[in-house]
């Protein structure tokens, strides 16, 4: 028996979704790391696998988790509540499903939905955990570049090393801006997504909608022909927001 659970949780309240081990233990708290020491109470001793890999201060608000169970926690109400007890306020377990033996959270998905926040005015010391400031961003240019980055693409120069994919071809179905109150939201909808890419196609994004670089720069950096955007944009605007199946 097997159970799917959608999670939200602060990415500033941990060292990034994946185990972290040292000679073999635990070093530093993930989210797999506390939902495991969560589950190990509760008397549920599997393996846990997630629909995809979150860093340091990026943020989830449906971040899926797969993991089998003993018959006596079939009632999936009864596991989330439970779960709720051990984990909230670090880690809030949205919902608890029972699915079949071949369910799994990252290869079973069908897309991923990501979103980037970015405020104009200087955030609050409480907001500044969740979006990225941008003083000079400007929306109109932001908009046109955003669809250089639609499609099937070669995503390589767009991404970190050593996320260990066979290859760096990644679509991207679509990508969408929007105003919300003060805050700007861009998301993006694809198949997958590489270590750090969405980071660093916001990291174009910045640059050139807020004048500091050129929309030409994105088909050299694609090419190999130039590295203007070598460092990611910040994580704390970056959250999964959504895994489709």
């Amino acid at each position: 028996m097997k159970a799917k659970v959608t999670i939200a949780y602060d990415g500033s309240l941990f060292f990034g979704s994946q185990y972290l081990r040292k000679n073999g233990d635990l070093a530093l708290p993930t989210v797999l790391s506390v939902f495991e020491e969560a589950l190990r109470s509760i008397g549920v001793f599997s393996a846990i696998a997630h629909a995809g890999r979150t860093d340091r201060y990026v943020h989830a608000l449906g971040q899926v988790l797969g993991f089998s169970i003993p018959d006596f926690w079939s009632n999936a109400d009864r596991l989330k509540t439970e779960l709720n007890k051990k984990l909230y306020p670090k880690i809030l377990v949205r919902k608890v499903e029972i699915v079949s033996d071949d369910f799994h959270p990252r290869f079973s998905a069908k897309s991923r939905v990501y979103r980037y926040v970015i405020s104009t005015t200087r955030p609050s010391i409480i907001l500044s955990r969740f979006v990225t400031y941008s003083p000079d961003f400007d929306y109109r240019r932001a908009k046109m570049v955003i669809n250089e980055f639609i499609g099937s693409r070669d995503f390589y120069y767009f991404s970190k090393r050593g996320g260990g994919e066979k290859t760096t071809i990644r679509t991207i179905h679509n990508i969408a801006i929007r105003r919300y109150k003060r805050l700007i939201i861009i998301s993006f909808e694809g198949d997958g997504f590489l270590r750090s890419q969405i980071r660093m196609i916001m990291a174009a994004v910045l640059k050139i909608s807020s004048g500091k670089a050129e929309i030409e720069d994105i088909a050299k950096q694609f090419a190999g022909k130039s590295t203007r955007f070598r460092e990611p944009a910040p994580a704390e605007g970056l959250y999964l927001a959504k895994v489709r199946y």
